[in-house]
C-alpha cells in the first residue's frame, strides 16, 4: 500500500488532469481556428468530418464526461490506510 501522501498527490493530479483535459476537449471543437493549420488541413475528408456540429458535440460531451470525473474523484476521494 503506498503512503498516504502519495494517493493525496495521486489524487490531487488526476483531479487537474480531468479538469484540463476537458476544459480542452469542451472548448477546441468551438474555436474558428481549429483548422487554419497543422496536419489536418493534408486530409481534407476527416476535415470535414470533423466540422460537423454533431462530431463537434460529441467531443465537447467527452470533456464534459472527463470533467464529471474529476470532479467525483475529488469528491469522493478518500485515504485507503
Amino acid at each position: 500500500m503506498p503512503p498516504v501522501w502519495l494517493q493525496r498527490l495521486f489524487a490531487a493530479v488526476y483531479v487537474l488532469f480531468c479538469m484540463m483535459l476537458g476544459m480542452v476537449l469542451l472548448t477546441t471543437p468551438w474555436r474558428t481556428d481549429w483548422f487554419d493549420t497543422g496536419w489536418i488541413l493534408q486530409y481534407p475528408t476527416a476535415q470535414a468530418i470533423l466540422q460537423h456540429g454533431f462530431v463537434r458535440g460529441a467531443i465537447s460531451g467527452l470533456g464534459l464526461v472527463d470533467i464529471f470525473f474529476g470532479v467525483m474523484e475529488a469528491v469522493n476521494y478518500h485515504d485507503r490506510r
